[in-house]
Protein backbone atom coordinates (compact mmCIF):
# COMPACT_ATOMS: atom_id res chain seq x y z
CA UNK A 1 0.00 0.00 0.00
CA UNK A 2 1.17 3.45 -1.26
CA UNK A 3 1.33 6.31 0.99
CA UNK A 4 1.49 8.60 -2.35
CA UNK A 5 -0.54 11.96 -1.92
CA UNK A 6 -2.58 13.26 -4.64
CA UNK A 7 -2.74 17.06 -4.86
CA UNK A 8 -6.91 18.00 -4.28
CA UNK A 9 -6.28 21.91 -3.56
CA UNK A 10 -4.94 24.40 -2.36
CA UNK A 11 -5.71 26.60 0.91
CA UNK A 12 -6.09 30.52 -0.18
CA UNK A 13 -6.74 31.68 3.27
CA UNK A 14 -8.74 31.52 6.27
CA UNK A 15 -12.37 32.26 5.73
CA UNK A 16 -14.61 34.33 8.90
CA UNK A 17 -14.01 33.49 12.89
CA UNK A 18 -15.13 30.10 12.87
CA UNK A 19 -12.08 28.39 11.33
CA UNK A 20 -13.32 27.90 7.65
CA UNK A 21 -10.69 27.77 5.34
CA UNK A 22 -11.10 29.01 1.68
CA UNK A 23 -10.34 25.94 -0.41
CA UNK A 24 -9.34 26.62 -4.50
CA UNK A 25 -10.59 23.29 -5.76
CA UNK A 26 -7.94 21.29 -7.69
CA UNK A 27 -10.59 17.79 -8.17
CA UNK A 28 -13.31 17.00 -10.56
CA UNK A 29 -14.90 15.17 -7.50
CA UNK A 30 -14.77 17.70 -4.54
CA UNK A 31 -18.21 16.48 -3.05
CA UNK A 32 -15.56 13.07 -3.24
CA UNK A 33 -12.84 14.60 -1.10
CA UNK A 34 -14.22 16.91 0.32
CA UNK A 35 -16.67 15.36 3.04
CA UNK A 36 -17.20 15.45 6.72
CA UNK A 37 -15.05 12.80 8.68
CA UNK A 38 -12.53 12.19 5.77
CA UNK A 39 -8.78 13.19 6.37
CA UNK A 40 -7.29 15.42 4.29
CA UNK A 41 -3.40 16.46 4.20
CA UNK A 42 -1.73 19.77 4.51
CA UNK A 43 1.49 20.35 3.11
CA UNK A 44 3.82 21.74 5.48
CA UNK A 45 7.56 22.75 5.73
CA UNK A 46 8.20 19.46 7.89
CA UNK A 47 5.87 17.48 6.32
CA UNK A 48 2.08 16.33 6.22
CA UNK A 49 -0.35 17.22 8.37
CA UNK A 50 -3.17 15.38 8.25
CA UNK A 51 -6.58 17.17 9.36
CA UNK A 52 -10.05 15.36 9.38
CA UNK A 53 -12.80 17.70 7.71
CA UNK A 54 -15.92 18.94 10.66
CA UNK A 55 -17.51 20.71 7.34
CA UNK A 56 -18.17 21.48 4.19
CA UNK A 57 -19.62 24.14 2.17
CA UNK A 58 -19.04 25.88 -0.96
CA UNK A 59 -18.98 29.53 -2.27
CA UNK A 60 -17.87 31.01 -5.74
CA UNK A 61 -16.03 27.62 -6.57
CA UNK A 62 -14.36 27.42 -3.71
CA UNK A 63 -14.61 24.67 -0.67
CA UNK A 64 -15.20 26.40 2.57
CA UNK A 65 -13.97 23.71 4.97
CA UNK A 66 -13.56 23.45 8.80
CA UNK A 67 -11.25 21.17 10.64
CA UNK A 68 -11.61 19.48 13.35
CA UNK A 69 -9.74 20.61 16.39
CA UNK A 70 -9.10 23.99 14.47
CA UNK A 71 -11.90 26.52 16.45
CA UNK A 72 -10.91 30.02 14.86
CA UNK A 73 -9.81 32.01 12.47
CA UNK A 74 -6.24 32.33 14.44
CA UNK A 75 -5.74 28.42 14.11
CA UNK A 76 -5.96 28.06 10.51
CA UNK A 77 -3.83 31.32 9.25
CA UNK A 78 -0.99 29.30 9.23
CA UNK A 79 -1.95 27.02 6.64
CA UNK A 80 -3.02 29.90 3.90
CA UNK A 81 -1.06 29.02 0.69
CA UNK A 82 -0.31 25.65 1.22
CA UNK A 83 -1.27 22.70 -1.22
CA UNK A 84 -3.90 20.19 0.43
CA UNK A 85 -3.65 16.56 -0.40
CA UNK A 86 -5.80 13.34 0.05
CA UNK A 87 -3.92 10.08 0.34
CA UNK A 88 -3.90 7.94 -3.36
CA UNK A 89 -5.17 4.63 -1.25
CA UNK A 90 -8.88 6.91 -0.89
CA UNK A 91 -9.22 7.14 -4.68
CA UNK A 92 -11.05 4.69 -6.87
CA UNK A 93 -8.96 4.32 -10.27
CA UNK A 94 -11.27 1.29 -11.47
CA UNK A 95 -13.88 3.26 -13.89
CA UNK A 96 -12.13 6.46 -14.50
CA UNK A 97 -8.38 7.41 -15.37
CA UNK A 98 -7.68 10.25 -13.53
CA UNK A 99 -4.42 12.69 -14.37
CA UNK A 100 -1.90 11.26 -12.17
CA UNK A 101 -2.37 7.83 -13.12
CA UNK A 102 -0.91 9.08 -16.95
CA UNK A 103 2.25 10.40 -15.80
CA UNK A 104 5.39 8.17 -16.96
CA UNK A 105 3.44 6.12 -19.07
CA UNK A 106 5.10 5.11 -22.28
CA UNK A 107 3.27 5.88 -25.40
CA UNK A 108 3.11 4.36 -28.41
CA UNK A 109 1.46 4.80 -31.67
CA UNK A 110 -0.96 2.48 -33.35
CA UNK A 111 1.73 0.60 -34.87
CA UNK A 112 3.10 -0.17 -31.19
CA UNK A 113 6.24 2.15 -32.04
CA UNK A 114 7.47 3.66 -28.83
CA UNK A 115 7.18 7.22 -28.66
CA UNK A 116 8.43 8.35 -25.28
CA UNK A 117 7.33 8.91 -21.49
CA UNK A 118 4.14 11.02 -20.20
CA UNK A 119 6.16 13.81 -18.46
CA UNK A 120 3.65 16.15 -17.50
CA UNK A 121 -0.15 15.94 -18.03
CA UNK A 122 -1.08 19.99 -18.77
CA UNK A 123 -5.02 21.34 -17.92
CA UNK A 124 -5.35 24.12 -20.71
CA UNK A 125 -9.03 25.37 -20.73
CA UNK A 126 -10.48 23.22 -23.53
CA UNK A 127 -8.58 19.95 -22.72
CA UNK A 128 -5.63 18.27 -20.87
CA UNK A 129 -2.33 18.04 -23.00
CA UNK A 130 0.24 15.56 -22.26
CA UNK A 131 3.71 16.21 -22.77
CA UNK A 132 5.99 13.53 -23.61
CA UNK A 133 9.73 13.42 -23.54
CA UNK A 134 11.12 11.68 -26.44
CA UNK A 135 14.67 11.77 -27.34
CA UNK A 136 14.79 14.39 -29.37
CA UNK A 137 12.50 17.22 -27.96
CA UNK A 138 9.65 16.83 -26.10
CA UNK A 139 6.22 17.11 -28.05
CA UNK A 140 2.58 17.87 -26.66
CA UNK A 141 -0.48 15.78 -27.54
CA UNK A 142 -4.06 17.00 -27.23
CA UNK A 143 -5.56 14.16 -24.85
CA UNK A 144 -8.79 14.02 -27.07
CA UNK A 145 -10.53 11.05 -28.22
CA UNK A 146 -8.93 11.77 -31.76
CA UNK A 147 -5.54 11.44 -30.47
CA UNK A 148 -6.06 9.12 -27.47
CA UNK A 149 -7.00 5.77 -28.95
CA UNK A 150 -6.30 3.33 -25.43
CA UNK A 151 -5.11 3.54 -22.00
CA UNK A 152 -4.05 0.45 -20.66
CA UNK A 153 -2.94 0.82 -17.05
CA UNK A 154 -2.28 -3.31 -16.72
CA UNK A 155 0.94 -2.20 -19.24
CA UNK A 156 1.32 1.07 -18.38
CA UNK A 157 0.72 2.19 -22.00
CA UNK A 158 -1.16 5.04 -24.03
CA UNK A 159 -1.72 4.01 -27.40
CA UNK A 160 -1.86 7.37 -29.77
CA UNK A 161 -2.83 8.06 -33.19
CA UNK A 162 -0.16 9.18 -34.73
CA UNK A 163 -0.24 12.45 -36.92
CA UNK A 164 1.80 14.92 -38.95
CA UNK A 165 2.94 17.87 -36.94
CA UNK A 166 2.65 16.63 -33.63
Amino acid sequence: MTNEKIRVGKIVKGFGIKGEVKVKIFTDFPEKRFKSKKILYIERETGFLDVVIESVRYHQEHALIKFVGYPDLTSVEPFAQSDVYVDRSSIDTKETVYYFQLMNMEVIDENDKVIGIVSDVMETAAHAVLRIKTEGKDILIPYVDAFILDVNDKKNQIKIKWMEGL
